[in-house]
């Protein structure tokens, strides 16, 4: 047995099992199947380089056919893993190509061997397939640098080169010789072969390694930067969080201070309603306490038997009432509170706000028709607010009238049960809307009459949204318009 040749190739094996389990250690952490692939192929090669140096000790089978399908697998396993940098480039065709190759090396090594009994045709064959073969390292190398020129690239383009070039070399030595009588017979390009060995494995290991942690450290930074991305957005929507509850906040004291503002621009026509219509129960309280009063000072009556007694007591009673349900439905309308939620008859609320709006109906000589459902409409909401939204309708609806209108001026009040909703309307045979402002009535100070401040119908549509239901108008030029309002029934809270 020739030591030295032998030796040496030993060597390569020691340098493969030390780099790559060195590596298989070192990334083991990061549970990486492109690790395991790269290490376990690198362990493969160097049992193949082992069988490789026992020619005589083994059988020709496995010095010749075992070795070269364990070089060709732990070959092709590097390949694989170094390719994986490449992804998510597609692979396929390259590892197409790796099959294709190993199978016609190999088909032919077995026929030089096995059946044409060319050693030295077979020897060069070996030598000038890996030559080939492994300048894929560079061409690997090479995309990565494109990619971002970092050591690691740069590492495995010069263990690509260092490998076939030696490789070359060797093949050219064996080609110049003519023929082989022994392999293991020291010779110049043996010893460049050997040597480029040693530096094109641990070039290739050391890329690897560089390789992998580069990326890993890009990844990692990837991460840290998306992190801090993501910490930025975090707080900017904790502080648009903010910004918006504050912008609700400010939009809800708007609504108040415009809820309490058109109540107050309200007042004026309701209080000259208000003096008529408490001036006639008041008239007829005074009246019934004068009859009273004339009954108790007859000696001779008896107060149990007068029946004018009975009935002015009734009167009284009737007329002290009226006033006390006027005077309630006005201060709840006109309070400047908060949001009082609880669950009324809407059919009860339409008949307050008619009452406190039949005065002024009567003065402007309109007919109001009002047709309520049968049975209770139970709503669950704010009885102040829905009654700002009633009386703005009805308002509407009396302003509509032009002075040359030449037919009666009426108003039908109307409500119904619509499966799960409540539905009001209010119609009147007045001008109409102007077309220029259909599309916009329900904005902010958007009218179509002269005195008209715009905010209305906008607080009436925001008021029927806040419980959860619908306002929509139909109109047309000296016919009218028709209001329509959706209202959910129902007994859980509204929330707002």
């Amino acid at each position: 047995m020739r030591l030295d040749t032998q030796t040496t190739i030993f060597m390569i094996c020691l340098v493969y099992l030390i780099l790559h389990g060195a590596i298989w250690f070192a990334l083991q952490e990061y549970r990486s199947k492109q690790v395991k692939l790269w290490c376990l192929s690198g362990i493969v090669s160097g049992f193949a380089v082992v069988l490789l140096s026992m020619r005589g000790s083994l059988s020709e089978v496995v010095f010749f056919y075992v070795a070269q399908l364990l070089m060709l697998a732990g070959n092709w396993g590097r390949m694989v893993a170094l390719r994986m940098y490449l992804q998510p480039e597609s692979q396929s065709r390259p590892y197409m190509a790796y099959h294709l190759a190993n199978a016609a090396y190999f088909i032919s090594f077995c026929l030089l061997i096995g059946v044409w009994d060319a050693e030295w045709e077979a020897l060069i064959l070996f030598n000038a397939f890996y030559a080939l073969l492994c300048f894929d390292y560079f061409r690997i190398g090479h995309k990565l640098f494109q990619r971002q020129p970092t050591l690691g690239s740069r590492l495995l383009m010069w263990a690509g080169l260092t490998f076939s070039v030696t490789l070359g070399v060797r093949t050219i030595g064996v080609v110049m010789a003519g023929t082989i009588d022994d392999l293991y017979a020291p010779s110049w390009h043996q010893g460049i072969m050997v040597i480029g060995q040693f530096i094109a494995i641990t070039l290739s290991n050391i890329a690897f390694l560089r390789i992998f942690l580069e990326i890993a450290e890009s990844k990692k930074l990837a991460l840290a930067h998306e992190l801090i991305i993501s910490n930025e957005r975090a707080d900017a929507m904790r502080l648009s969080s903010v910004k918006l509850k504050k912008l609700l906040d400010e939009r809800e004291e708007i609504i108040r201070q415009l809820s309490i503002f058109n109540k107050t621009a309200g007042m004026g026509a309701l209080v000259a309603s208000l003096a008529h219509e408490l001036n006639q129960p008041l008239t007829v309280i005074q009246m019934n306490t004068d009859m009273i009063d004339l009954v108790i000072n007859k000696q001779s009556v008896k107060l149990n038997e007068n029946t004018n007694i009975q009935n002015a007591m009734d009167g009284l009673k009737k007329a002290n009432q009226r006033a006390a349900t006027i005077i309630q439905t006005l201060r709840n309308m006109f309070r400047n509170g908060n949001r009082i939620v609880s669950t009324f008859n809407f059919n009860d609320l339409v008949n307050e706000v008619v009452l406190i709006s039949s005065s002024t109906m009567q003065r402007h000589q309109i007919a109001i028709n009002v047709q309520l459902y049968a049975g209770p409409l139970l709503i669950t909401g704010d009885k102040s607010q829905l009654q700002q939204v009633i009386l703005n309708l009805i308002t509407n609806a009396s302003e509509a009238f032009t002075q040359e209108l030449s037919v009666q001026k009426k108003i039908d009040i109307k409500t119904d049960l619509c499966m799960d909703y409540l539905q009001l309307t209010v119609t009147d045979n007045g001008s109409g809307i102007s077309p220029e402002i259909k599309s916009t009535i329900f904005e902010l100070l958007r009218t179509n009459k002269d005195s008209g401040m715009g905010i209305g119908l906008w607080l009436s549509k925001t008021i029927v949204e806040s419980h959860q239901g619908s306002i929509i108008f139909n109109t047309a030029i000296n016919s009218g318009t028709c209001f329509t309002v959706r209202l959910p029934i129902k007994k859980e809270d509204v929330f707002f």
